[in-house]
């Protein structure tokens, strides 16, 4: 039976700084492509987790701290790269993407984020992985899934982790603007559970002077086209194959609670669903969460549960 549970962040206990070796570079796909941002982080080995990011993220002390804590969590290096079409340089999207994404194709979108991913392992030399789980937070839950094919034909894929994820039901532009406004006032309640942990404070004040990710408003309309339709659960594995974790603010608009249960209900016994209460979306932000919610995934993809993903089995 699948494992159920209902996680409450109380009080504000002492949350060790995380460390850990980091990488912070630029990757391209070739000499002519946009530059993305990446950060490669943990000790090599020949596992790997794949980070999705979620909406308007910044590769900054933030995510570099919340990368060290999954490095921790999974016993593996963890690799992020900027989003294609919200990066740190602005770019914009490729024409030809923009116009699929416009017809809602998410797969062309994580098509071009695995060709990033792979080429920022290549310029540093890093072997592809024998071994891969993926993880998602908004956004990069329907990014992670679309490139699920793309990573099974390079590896075994262990384990998946989706937490809020948007892109579960069918909604308006309008609809979706008014539950990610609902979400967006939700956030100064997240950020405040941090403002005891010095540290974190500290790698907040760090990362609003550095520059923000900057992207176009026709590529912003492309990419509410994408989150608006239901991808998910799209080439997820629902067969026990593969460790699947789902993660809800009990109090999100962004992730209905409907869509999600219905996601939960279908998802193999192998893994875990994990209800956060009193949060809302912008649960990734609050690392009291984090320090309770991050080892509960890495515990449930290392235990496993299912075989998994052979390349040669991959579509």
């Amino acid at each position: 039976m699948r494992e159920h549970v209902q996680l409450r962040v109380v009080g504000a206990d002492e949350i060790a700084e995380p460390t850990g070796r980091l990488l912070q570079f630029v990757t391209r796909i070739d000499s002519d492509a946009p530059p993305l941002q990446a950060m490669l982080v943990g000790e090599p080995s020949d596992r790997l987790l794949i980070y999705y990011p979620g909406f308007n993220t910044p590769l900054g002390p933030w995510e570099a701290a919340k990368c060290r804590m999954l490095a921790a969590a999974f016993d593996e290096p963890v690799l992020l790269v900027e989003i294609p079409g919200m990066s740190h340089y602005g770019d914009p999207l490729p024409a030809w993407l923009r116009k699929k994404m416009l017809k809602s194709d998410v797969v062309a979108w994580a098509e071009l984020m695995v060709d990033y991913q792979q080429a920022a392992l290549e310029s540093l030399g890093h072997p592809m992985p024998g071994t891969i789980d993926v993880l998602g937070y908004s956004t990069g839950c329907s990014l992670g899934v679309a490139a699920l094919a793309r990573w099974q034909a390079v590896a075994p894929v262990r384990s998946v982790s989706l937490i809020e994820p948007v892109a579960t039901m069918t909604r308006s532009l309008l609809t979706l603007e008014l539950h990610n406004l609902a979400d967006v006032l939700r956030q100064p309640a997240s950020y405040a559970t941090n403002h005891a942990h010095d540290w974190v404070m500290r790698a907040r004040r760090r990362q609003l002077r550095e520059p923000w990710v900057r992207y176009r408003p026709a590529d912003l309309m492309a990419i509410a086209q994408v989150l608006a339709q239901p991808h998910l659960p799209g080439e997820l594995p629902l067969d026990g194959s593969v460790t699947v974790n789902l993660v809800r603010g009990v109090r999100s608009d962004l992730c209905h609670a409907d869509s999600f249960a219905a996601l939960s209900a279908a998802a193999p016994d192998a893994g875990v669903t994990i209800e956060v209460q009193g949060f809302g979306h912008p649960l990734w932000h609050s690392f009291p969460v984090l320090e309770r919610l991050v080892p509960l995934l890495g515990g449930a993809a290392q235990q496993g549960g299912g075989s998994v993903i052979e390349p040669s089995a991959a579509r």
